[in-house]
């Protein structure tokens, strides 16, 4: 009975070694677990830097193109537009734009043609330009104003253009026969008492060129072969002479 009772004594000691012995081992193995797993985690949470850093780098050096550029020459290709940027939208200085040299204007502008006159025939005066004042007509025997000038001629004498013209009207009067009327710019000329007439009306005519011929004005009949010359100057009869020089 006392065996007995050692030997379930003894198994009880053993029993009770073993027990510890596997509750070592467990712990042993959980404490390497957790280290492992301690360590896994700690390494996962701080990677390495310098790997990092150089595979950073390797990215921020390298474009999508795989050509490779180095940060400082970026950042310095990176500010570089910007800088042409800034100088394009610099306003560009204002000039004032260049005056054209204009052709519509002539340097030198020349002088308008002046008309000149001259006498039609020979200059001898038999009757002046009365204006206002009456005379007595010794054809007409009566007083009346003498709107014009005679001009001594014998009968078919050359008649001239006192100056340059246009032939405004060819016509024949009852009191001052077949008569030519030229405009010579701003004066209208009545060449009285002709025949022999060698324009016709609109013709342009030349100074000293021939009209016609002398022949008679009948309301002056009487007096000596003549011709008789009217000007007027806006519709109004001036003196030949202060025009003929």
């Amino acid at each position: 009975m006392s065996n007995l009772h050692l030997l379930n004594n003894k198994s009880k000691k053993n029993n009770s070694k073993g027990f510890y012995i596997a509750l070592g081992v467990c712990l042993i193995a959980v404490g390497v677990a957790a280290w492992t797993t301690y360590d896994s985690v700690v390494n996962y949470a701080s990677p390495d830097e310098g790997a990092t850093s150089s595979a950073q780098a390797q990215h921020t050096n390298e474009t999508v193109s795989g050509i490779k550029v180095v940060a400082s020459e970026a950042a310095s290709s990176a500010a570089a537009p910007s800088e042409a940027e800034s100088e394009k939208e610099e306003p560009a200085p204002s000039q004032a734009p260049s005056a054209a040299p204009s052709s519509a204007v002539p340097a030198k502008q020349t002088a308008a043609s002046v008309l000149t006159f001259t006498s039609p025939v020979d200059k001898t005066v038999t009757q002046k330009f009365s204006g206002e004042n009456p005379i007595y007509s010794n054809t007409m025997k009566d007083w009346r104003v003498h709107n014009g000038t005679d001009f001594s001629a014998k009968a078919g004498a050359v008649v001239k253009a006192v100056a340059d013209g246009t032939v405004k009207n060819v016509y024949t009067d009852d009191l001052y026969g077949t008569t030519v009327v030229i405009l010579h710019g701003e004066y209208e000329t009545y060449y009285c008492g002709l025949n022999a007439v060698t324009v016709k009306k609109g013709a342009t005519v030349k100074q000293s060129q021939q009209i016609g011929a002398v022949a008679t004005v009948p309301c002056e009949s009487v007096d000596a072969s003549h011709l008789h010359l009217s000007m007027k100057k806006g519709g109004k009869y001036v003196d030949p002479l202060s025009v003929i020089k």
